[in-house]
């Protein structure tokens, strides 16, 4: 399945960072923003890879340019948002939903 517009927003938003000079992400988490910004298909095994990341939402927050806090780059790597400075948790609730379809 696709993941959501907004995720792949989020993943583009992160990507053009790392151009930027960030340090921010693993190269798993490199990988995820780059197969988000793609929108390529996600797999059972990405979803829940995707929910587990809600972990991270405590490293989530920035102030002034976002590019400049690896924990909110990530955040928005792995798909997920903000409102204003507030991580959400928007993706992890799609992909939690389409886990218990399956």
């Amino acid at each position: 399945m696709k993941p959501p517009k907004y995720a792949q927003k989020n993943a583009k938003k992160a990507l053009k960072c790392i151009v930027k000079g960030s340090k921010a992400m693993t190269g798993k988490g490199r990988e995820r923003a780059k197969q988000l910004a793609s929108r390529d298909s996600l797999t059972i095994g990405d979803l829940k890879s995707i929910h587990s990341f809600r972990r991270h939402k405590k490293n989530a927050k920035y102030k002034g340019d976002i590019c400049k806090d690896r924990g909110a780059v990530a955040w928005l790597g792995w798909g997920y948002g903000f409102d204003d400075t507030k991580p959400t948790e928007r993706f992890g609730d799609w992909a939690e939903k389409k886990l218990k379809k399956r």
